[in-house]
């Protein structure tokens, strides 16, 4: 029985290690410097849409013949990273 739970706690510390890491990385992937944050702030309570600011946040707008649209945004990586990092807080703050 002893193995078994020296085994169980060898796999534990090994998941919360993981998770430290993790929570390193996206840590340290967001900086109050970013671009991303700066131009998110500068824009944030828009009531208009810009062509000045269509060209800051978006890098390419396509139009199909079909008449969809597709939207590519400039922060897109970046907004996608601050999104996980407030999930994951929020998620063990919650817990």
């Amino acid at each position: 029985m002893q193995e078994d739970y020296e085994r169980q706690i060898e796999a534990i510390n090994e998941v919360i290690s993981n998770l430290h890491e993790e929570k390193s990385e996206l840590e340290n992937g967001i900086d109050t410097e970013n671009p991303f944050l700066e131009t998110f702030r500068k824009y944030e309570n828009i009531d208009k849409l810009t062509r000045d600011i269509l060209i800051e946040l978006v890098e390419q707008i396509k139009v199909y013949e079909n008449g969809n649209i597709s939207v590519k945004l400039k922060f897109a990586n970046e907004y996608r990273r601050v999104a996980e990092y407030i999930e994951v807080n929020t998620h063990s703050n919650a817990v």
